[in-house]
């Protein structure tokens, strides 16, 4: 067994365990998860600064490209936010909805909390003409979390909910809604 397998099945059993655990787990899972955002982005500003980066050039297409990526980004990610919280789960992987979301709009992609939160990260670095965020460390972001989500966080929701969640998984992309033609 494969180091990503043996921390999908912990995550499993702490999922499947104590609930009690669980919400003590919540909050500190999220702070750091929070903390790896926001670590991201001042080592981007550091980066830019460090290796004097120029930065990206402010025009009125910076701010409303920036803009049309950043708020529904925003949107995307709240809006998933509510609906786990609607199924009596939180985002945080210790603590999910015992059933699986599949309404609003995960029935477009697997996993639209990701999905919103590359888009403001790729807007903050557009609105703040942040180089190493567009460039670098939103791509090496959605790299590393990508890795993540297709090791673990799928494993675990195979071991969970078995075939209901392999068939969502046929049906619906993993970011980005799925093109499928009707045979």
């Amino acid at each position: 067994m494969g180091i990503f397998e043996r921390i999908a099945n912990a995550l499993f059993r702490t999922v499947t365990g104590d609930p009690r655990k669980r919400r003590l787990l919540t909050p500190v899972v999220g702070l750091l998860f929070f903390c790896f955002l926001a670590l991201l982005i001042l080592a981007s500003f550091g980066m830019d600064r460090w290796l004097h980066f120029p930065s990206i050039i402010y025009t009125p297409w910076t701010l409303i490209i920036g803009l049309i990526l950043l708020v529904p980004g925003c949107v995307i990610s709240l809006w998933s936010f509510v609906l786990f919280a609607m199924a009596r789960g939180t985002p945080v992987p210790v603590n999910p909805p015992k059933e699986l979301v599949t309404k609003g709009i995960y029935s477009f992609s697997r996993n639209p909390m990701m999905t919103g939160l590359y888009l403001v990260f790729f807007g903050l670095g557009l609105l703040t003409g942040s180089l190493a965020l567009t460039l670098i460390f939103t791509p090496l972001f959605i790299i590393i979390m990508t890795i993540y989500v297709k090791k673990v966080e799928e494993k675990e929701l195979e071991i969970q909910f078995g075939q209901q969640y392999l068939d969502y998984k046929k049906k619906v992309g993993l970011y980005l809604p799925a093109i499928r033609s009707k045979d």
